[in-house]
């Protein structure tokens, strides 16, 4: 038949000419579901004068940091490294302090705000967020429509008698 489409199937998309990129399709469509359940994590550390925090790392390079009632947020890392090669990143909160963290000595510093010198702190463990899912709210075009008719008919039957302003009835 001339002029006739081969035929599509999935073995056709696999092993036709051009597999290469139905396999990166296919290994995306199957690492979609791990990259959304991707949860966040936390660590606790003690830094003197302040004692216990917990910071906590979010997509996006949120950060934030919390101690008895205080609560401060950063926004984005900078990574850099020492005269001497060492890498490190560091990120600053709403009130001035920043954090500094050396990857090759898993070791944190907190820069409190007003000062040059590092607080070393030390770590007391770290957890991972649960990933949770919301339930779903769904307010459909029926529920809305049984809750007016709900509220039609609490409704008082009497008769409404509004007056002119400025005169009396």
């Amino acid at each position: 038949m001339e002029g006739a489409l081969p035929a599509l199937s999935l073995g056709f998309l696999l092993f036709g000419p051009d597999k290469r990129r139905v396999k990166y399709f296919l290994y995306l469509l199957l690492c979609l579901p791990v990259l959304a359940a991707q949860a966040d994590d936390a660590i606790r550390l003690n830094c003197p004068p302040r004692g216990n925090i917990t910071v906590s790392f979010f997509n996006y390079y949120l950060i934030t940091m919390k101690w008895g009632d205080h609560f401060q947020v950063a926004s984005g890392k900078s990574k850099n490294h020492t005269k001497n090669g060492q890498r490190y990143w560091t990120t600053t909160f709403g009130n001035g302090d920043g954090l500094a963290y050396f990857p090759d000595t898993q070791q944190y510093y907190l820069f409190y705000a007003g000062s040059d010198e590092p607080v070393p702190c030390t770590e007391h463990g770290s957890y991972v967020y649960p990933v949770i899912t919301p339930p779903r709210y769904e307010n459909s075009l029926a529920d809305r429509q049984e809750q007016a008719q709900a509220s039609d008919s609490e409704t008082d039957d009497s008769p409404v008698v509004l007056s002119r302003p400025g005169t009396q009835g």
